[in-house]
């Protein structure tokens, strides 16, 4: 077969704790107590050109750097992929379980459980790499304006409250007027669908700027992106793989959750499966290239932090949670002032995947999008690290959740440098792809 040859696998791996660890994705770790639907890891390679990649998406809240090292190590010993072609996605379910220390809490990780990871992740990579095959590429959005908001609200102080914080929002001495919400959604649901020669669906990539936390409570849950999977699989049949990963969604929220989460992860799944039906084929020669650079960027200064910020904020009515912050102050204070983080940028075709290493807003993300070169672009958030919160200058100033020290970590113009170097390899990707 030439080597020019667009070809591409899928494959999948269980990676759902045992029952009874802590669960992240709150300020208090909870103690699990079974699964409402298992925890995977959803792989893809592709290849064509000499170039191979992999992306893959993985139902945990994150990976640090250096497990996530471990893992690409893996990989690329196992699937004969670079390392600097290999993206792990998270997508930060909140109903999972904790893979680092200090996110709020202290002695919650299970080191055995970490330990299969990069075994597990790697044995997805592996299976997809021994099942690439020719195929061809279609490319579908919908728009999705129903289900998620922007979760920051301006006060007539010209602070922030999140829209999760109604004791305080409710509270007329406190809040006499809120000024409407200070950002943007991005309401792009992604999804590329990739067909066997003979017409059959082979595999689904799919990208939302969502947080996946409508899910919640005490078991282990892959949240809306499950969801959308099982969808996908009614639809196209049961051996169909669908990789997600989430776009800048820093500070976007679903609407519905607690009870009603399935409901929400339902009406997505649907948009879902209609964008992949009325998707575009891409036609032509479909190349495929991936880049990696690590920099270093400035470590929040906690001596930044204004100091009512954590009393303000006062966790929504219920407490200021000095417990939690002012421990997340010294435990940041105690990090290296520069920190080491990757930065990733991959492309299929005139689609192109720009990452980040923690959880950025989703103004960033629509900046990296406005300024690619390439037709379509997402952010894959969550990439082979986990740097928390990555605020705008604007919300700094707002003093919202995500810029308390602990949220946040890496100080503005860290953030700014990783936005930037995002852009700057999806434009040498371009350049690389259309050399004469």
């Amino acid at each position: 077969m030439s080597d020019t040859q667009f070809r591409i696998g899928f494959g999948e791996t269980d990676i759902t704790p045992p029952d009874g660890l802590y669960m992240c994705g709150s300020l208090e770790a909870r103690k699990n107590q079974g699964m409402t639907d298992p925890l995977q890891a959803h792989a893809l390679v592709a290849e064509s050109n000499g170039a191979r990649i992999a992306i893959v998406g993985v139902d945990l809240i994150g990976v640090p750097k250096a497990l996530a090292d471990e893992i690409i190590a893996e990989v690329a010993q196992r699937a004969g992929i670079p390392p600097h072609a290999i993206m792990i996605s998270c997508s930060h379910t909140h109903s999972g379980p904790y893979t680092q220390e200090g996110l709020y809490s202290f002695q919650v990780t299970d080191a055995d459980y970490l330990a299969t990871l990069p075994d597990r992740i790697a044995a997805s990579v592996e299976q997809a790499a021994d099942r690439v095959e020719s195929a061809s590429m279609h490319i579908g959005r919908s728009l999705v304006h129903h289900g998620l908001h922007y979760r920051r609200v301006l006060c007539p102080d010209g602070k922030v409250f999140n829209t999760w914080m109604p004791a305080a929002l409710d509270d007329l001495d406190l809040v006499p007027q809120v000024l409407g919400t200070v950002g943007p959604v991005d309401p792009e649901l992604w999804v590329v669908r990739f067909d066997r020669l003979d017409g059959a669906p082979l595999g689904v990539f799919f990208n939302f700027s969502l947080h996946t936390n409508s899910h919640f409570g005490s078991t282990w849950s892959a949240d809306y992106p499950g969801v959308v999977a099982e969808f996908m699989r009614e639809e196209y049949g049961p051996d169909l793989i669908t990789v997600y990963t989430p776009g800048a969604c820093a500070d976007i929220n679903p609407t519905m959750g607690g009870d009603r989460w399935r409901e929400g992860a339902e009406f997505f799944a649907g948009q879902a499966i209609a964008a992949t039906r009325r998707a575009k084929q891409i036609e032509g020669p479909i190349q495929v290239g991936a880049i990696r650079r690590e920099i270093t960027v400035p470590r929040r200064d906690p001596a930044t932090q204004p100091c009512e910020a954590i009393h303000r904020l006062n966790w929504g009515g219920r407490g200021g949670r000095a417990d939690v912050f002012e421990r997340q102050v010294e435990h940041i204070a105690a990090m290296p002032e520069r920190l080491t983080v990757p930065i990733n940028a991959a492309c299929l075709g005139p689609f192109a995947v720009a990452s980040n290493p923690g959880e950025l807003f989703v103004e960033h993300g629509l900046s990296i999008k406005r300024r690619s070169p390439f037709p379509h672009t997402v952010v894959a958030e969550l990439t082979n690290d986990l740097i928390m919160y990555q605020p705008t200058r604007e919300a700094f100033a707002q003093q919202g959740y995500e810029t308390l020290v602990g949220p946040n970590r890496v100080a503005m113009e860290g953030i700014e440098q990783i936005v930037d170097t995002a852009v700057m390899l999806v434009e040498e990707l371009w350049a690389e792809q259309h050399a004469p």
